[in-house]
């Protein structure tokens, strides 16, 4: 080490450099003298008088500093600063050249990593075996992603939602037109958008939740291996390979703060009493102790050392430059100087504020405080776990009370247990009382719910736009239905016409009322048609103009209702004389011109086209004069089968206004931009428009780009609105005053896990969802519109709106999580250095402002499970999720490693504690796969299958039988919306029978596995564990403790030290020895010599 670098004990340098003779009037101690109350002309007097003596204070001590203040050169700050850097980065110090050397990214293995604790080790090994564990899962899965991709239920005119529509399962068989008319052809559909049919889908939609089911199974089994299996054996190999502090130290947590003998012997008595332990089980070694550090009780002051700590440097730093323009007697020098001395003075008298809060501590010497906590430091592993061993009991309280006379310390019985890594203690929480602790943990509990509560008020405008982005083809205020060259009719002569609200044609719903029907010719504002038989018609005007040559065009009705209406099915009656073999609807969101301009107006220009409905052989009822169609189904025609030239676009885009809304929802220009995007690729959307296509689809490009603009700043909200969490929970978790950094670590983490996973998987889910009728008790739940969305059931517009939007976030998340350290890290902390670096004179200010961010395991590891949960979560309709988790493996384990190595702090020393909760929360990412993974399989719209064997099983769980689940799922599907609020909560009870279809039956194994084992672990965790956990250590200890004794260490502490010097990590738990507290050890040691 040069001479110039400041050792372990550099403080003492520090503390030289103050003045060694204070004046002697009093500073803060809070000395109160007798007085008898003077006159006002006396006390003014007095004020003056003692404001005189304070300035003079202060210039004194002041003048004392400068004269023994070191003043280094801004290139040696520079070099000890850039020291100070490496030697406390993730480095390795080279003894022969005295340098730190940093560790190569590719080449250091995980094992290595264990060094900066087990908790760092075992991040990675959990990143890297979750990428093998998403690729294998999405081999299991590809057969289920490749039928996907080969289905044709998505027909979506935006190419970015039919891509991502081909890949869920909302594509999912086919068809032969196309398109399925009736509920029956949807359950019948084939398995691939491929004809002759190779086989129907439901004969393989149980290998697809088969497939599934294995996937999850495979995904628990890892699960179980990691937390069971590989976190001990990390652990175990960690301790092997790198001998650490904790290896050789005990924590005494339950000790007597006060001695009534000889207290301000107590670290000798301590270590006296751990010396006689060690000779009661034959151990007769007169160095067995290495070390007794203290906690004692600075009254939870520590905080406030470490700000007097930080103001004598700051002090020293206005010091330093005041006595740089010492001899200087230009204008611009005398005004700095007086700047600096006004700013040191104020320092000055801010120090004797701190004094006075710190009054009663002032006052003590540190053998006088009591003790809170000991840290023992033996010379020898085998030592540590004898000792431990001796105490193993220790940890329940009612072994305490039965603790031999010979463990007790000083009459008072003792909690011994293993110690945590220095760099882990947080000295100022650690004199903080329990119940304090206690209360701030509520408080923030709470607080934690209410700042979840307000970061989903924010987000609710970003999840109401993406819901929106795909509006209904299905809701026009005009519906037109006309007939196709392919009808074999000159002309149609309606009798009746029907539209019904739900795909079984039973339920008109809440239709809104006709107010008029209109032809090519003629309004009909009191025309009615009939309802029964066939006594009013209407007769198409092309029927008259038959010869005109233009009969096409006139040859179709129209039916304007008071507000838009949503159409699912619809029947009708036509005149036996006039059977016509195809008709076609027409969906318009704007009213056609009057009769004297509609000669000109073109159905197909204008509205939006529906798939064509073959009428097939029509029903003729004996004695009637009419024909009955069967349930015609309504379904958007968006694959634009007819090319449009760009003649015909810039024609029909001249006739309408500029701004207007025809140029963005004409069929025939849609149609023409869709095509031009598919031929000229996705760059023919963004400006310039500077060609005549690219003008005539100027607006409709730019609706477009908002659209996917909107979806991408909902999405986009979700990932700002996460990393501003980790900002609150920081500072909430710091308020908590948490013991060591690791159990810092774990609180951050499962909030920050619970509030992420509930921004970017829960609540996109539950605000898109229809919830019709909530109970009493969760009403105020709509304040967060939860409830409010539009999807009462997985469906396709499901998985194209809401899915999309999901898959997106996560995939965002690849970058978004893993890419601000390295910001941080690379490019605004050297910005820092240079821009703060400059100015700065004194050596612990340079020391934090070079310092290297620390590196947030809490956020990384809430960060992945987010991840993990939301693919887990939504994998079984999305199996290209493990896709996109594999991708996020990958990046994240090479940047995390890149920024741990080369762009960050060396971290506290974390156990395995965060990585063991990591595994208990794994279980409930299964457990919610298999919930939706069965209700989305048993959703016979989207996976049809036959029932399996569990059926009455399913019975018997849910309290549903065959008969009543029919009737219960009929009539809510062909119920008015009014009246689904009261069914729905039956339709989901109903549902629940779904689960016994053959493409759940393992899924819901799997299902019914879990809520036996969460039911009998909370049972036994809330009720018998208390009262049982004694016992069944005792048991565990008599029947393990021969194989336990295997594993005792034989490392000596001159080894460890030895370890530690070559990564640079503290050695000794008492204060100074921590580089995170030099301001305190200094803060305390200047109240010291005051009081010596």
């Amino acid at each position: 080490m040069s001479a110039a670098e400041p050792g372990p004990h550099a403080f003492t340098e520090i503390v030289a450099e103050l003045p060694k003779d204070e004046p002697q009037q009093d500073i803060g101690i809070g000395a109160v003298s007798e007085q008898t109350t003077p006159d006002p002309g006396e006390k003014t007097l007095q004020i003056e008088h003692n404001e005189e003596l304070d300035k003079d204070e202060a210039r004194a001590h002041i003048e004392n500093i400068c004269n023994e203040l070191e003043v280094r050169d801004a290139k040696e700050l520079k070099r000890l600063a850039k020291r100070h850097m490496d030697m406390t980065a993730c480095t390795i110090y080279d003894e022969a050249s005295d340098t730190y050397r940093y560790r190569p990214c590719c080449s250091t293995k995980i094992a290595d990593l264990g060094v900066y604790g087990a908790g760092v080790s075992l991040y990675f090994h959990f990143i890297l075996q979750m990428g093998i564990v998403f690729f294998l899962c999405g081999i299991i899965t590809s057969g289920n992603l490749y039928l996907n991709i080969s289905g044709g239920m998505v027909v979506e005119n935006n190419a970015f939602y039919r891509y991502f529509g081909m890949t869920t399962i909302a594509n999912l068989g086919a068809c032969k037109s196309g398109r399925c008319s009736t509920a029956q052809e949807v359950e019948d559909r084939c398995i691939m958008n491929s004809f002759p049919c190779p086989m129907p889908l439901k004969t393989m939609s149980q290998w697809i939740g088969l497939a599934d089911g294995v996937a999850i199974l495979f995904v628990m089994a890892w699960g179980l291996f990691f937390q069971r299996y590989w976190i001990p054996r990390v652990v175990r190999v960690t301790n092997q390979r790198n001998l650490a502090p904790s290896d050789f130290a005990v924590d005494v947590a339950i000790l007597p703060a006060k001695l009534s003998q000889d207290h301000a012997l107590y670290e000798n008595l301590m270590k006296a009493h751990f010396e006689e332990v060690l000779r009661s089980l034959s151990v007769d070694d007169p160095d067995a102790i290495q070390e007794v550090a203290l906690v004692r009780d600075y009254g939870g002051s520590i905080s406030k050392f470490i700000g007097k700590g930080k103001n004598l440097h700051r002090q020293q730093g206005d010091l330093i430059k005041l006595k740089k323009l010492q001899g200087r007697d230009d204008a611009a020098s005398k005004k700095k100087t007086e700047a600096l001395e006004n700013a040191a003075t104020k320092k000055f008298y801010k120090m004797k504020a701190i004094d006075t809060s710190l009054a009663k501590q002032s006052e003590m010497v540190d053998e006088d405080r009591s003790v809170f906590r000991a840290f023992v430091t033996f010379s020898k592993q085998s030592h540590k776990q004898a000792v431990l061993d001796q105490y193993r009991f220790s940890r329940f309280l009612l072994f305490r009370c039965f603790q031999k006379e010979s463990l007790r310390f000083c009459g008072s019985a003792i909690k011994v247990q293993q110690a945590c890594e220095p760099s882990d203690l947080y000295w100022e929480n650690l004199d903080y009382t329990w119940w304090k602790r206690i209360i701030r943990k509520l408080i923030v509990l709470l607080l934690t719910v209410v700042v979840l509560v307000l970061c989903s008020l924010a987000l609710l405008y970003a999840q109401s736009v993406s819901k929106a982005t795909l509006a209904s083809s299905n809701e026009q205020l005009v519906w037109i239905l006309k007939s196709t060259p392919n009808s074999n009719a000159a002309c149609m002569e309606l009798c009746d016409v029907d539209f019904f609200s739900d795909r079984a044609c039973t339920q008109t719903g809440d239709a809104p009322k006709i107010v008029r029907m209109f032809d090519a010719s003629m309004d009909y504002t009191t025309f009615k048609l009939s309802s029964s038989g066939c006594t009013e018609n209407w007769t198409s005007p092309a029927c008259s103009n038959h010869t005109s040559g233009n009969t096409a065009s006139q040859d179709w009705l129209g039916f304007q209702f008071e507000s838009p209406h949503q159409a699912q099915c619809f029947q009708l009656k036509l005149a036996a004389s006039r059977q016509v073999k195809e008709v076609q609807l027409f969906g318009c969101m704007t009213l056609p011109p009057d009769v004297a301009s509609r000669g000109n107006w073109t159905v197909e220009e204008h509205c939006v086209p529906m798939y064509a409905n073959d009428l097939g052989q029509l029903s003729l009822p004996a004695g009637q004069d009419f024909a009955q169609s069967g349930n015609l189904q309504i379904s958007a025609d968006m694959s634009c089968p007819t090319t449009i030239s760009e003649e015909v676009a810039r024609n029909r885009w001249e006739s309408f206004a500029a701004g207007s809304a025809e140029r963005t929802s004409s069929p025939i220009l849609s149609c023409f931009c869709q095509q031009q995007v598919l031929s000229k690729g996705p760059q023919f959307l963004l400006p310039p428009y500077d060609t005549s296509a690219k003008r005539i689809c100027e607006e409709w490009s730019s609706s477009s780009n908002v659209m996917i603009g909107k979806l991408l700043s909902a999405t986009a909200a979700v990932v700002i609105i996460n990393q501003l969490l980790v900002l609150i929970y920081g500072f909430m978790v710091k308020w908590e005053r948490h013991c060591t950094g690791t159990d810092m670590a774990q609180s951050q983490f499962w909030k920050l896990f619970l509030a992420q996973f509930t921004n970017t998987g829960l609540l996109v889910l539950l605000v898109n969802a229809s919830l019709k009728k909530l109970p009493a008790v969760l009403l105020p739940l709509r304040m967060l519109s939860i409830g409010t969305g539009k999807y009462d059931d997985f469906t396709i517009s499901w998985y194209i709106s809401v899915g999309c939007g999901l898959c997106l976030t996560i995939f965002m998340q690849v970058f978004s999580t893993t890419v601000p350290p390295l910001i941080m890290s690379f490019l605004i902390q050297p910005c820092m250095v240079r821009f703060y670096g400059r100015r700065e004179v004194v050596l612990a200010h340079m020391n934090q402002i070079y310092q290297l961010p620390d590196w947030n395991l809490a956020l990384r590891m809430a960060q992945t499970l987010t991840v993990v949960f939301v693919i887990c979560t939504y994998s079984s309709g999305m199996p290209a999720l493990y896709t996109v988790g594999l991708v996020y493996s990958i990046v994240a384990f090479w940047l995390d490693k890149w920024c741990l190595l080369r762009g960050s702090a060396k971290p506290p020393a974390f156990n395995q504690t965060i990585l063991n909760t990591c595994m208990h929360f794994l279980p409930i990412a299964a457990f919610l796969h298999t919930i939706l993974a069965c209700w989305t399989f048993g959703n016979q719209s989207l996976v049809p299958s036959e029932w399996s064997l569990l059926r009455p099983v399913a019975e018997a769980v849910f309290g549903m039988n065959l008969g009543k689940y029919t009737e219960i799922v009929d009539t809510y599907r062909n119920a008015a919306e009014s009246l689904k609020g009261d069914l729905q909560s039956d339709y989901y009870h109903a549902r629940m029978l779904d689960c016994a279809r053959s493409s759940c039956w393992l899924l819901l194994l799997i299902f019914l596995t879990f809520c036996i084992y969460y039911v009998t672990y909370w049972v036994l965790k809330l009720f018998l564990y208390p009262f049982i956990a004694p016992c069944l250590f005792a048991i565990r200890d008599i029947c393990c403790k021969a194989r336990s004794s295997l594993h005792v260490g034989g490392g000596v502490w001159d080894d460890c030290v030895k370890a530690c010097a070559k990564h640079n990590t503290i050695t000794s738990y008492k204060l100074e020895a921590n580089h995170n507290y030099k301001d305190a050890y200094l803060a305390i040691n200047h109240t010291s010599r005051k009081l010596r």
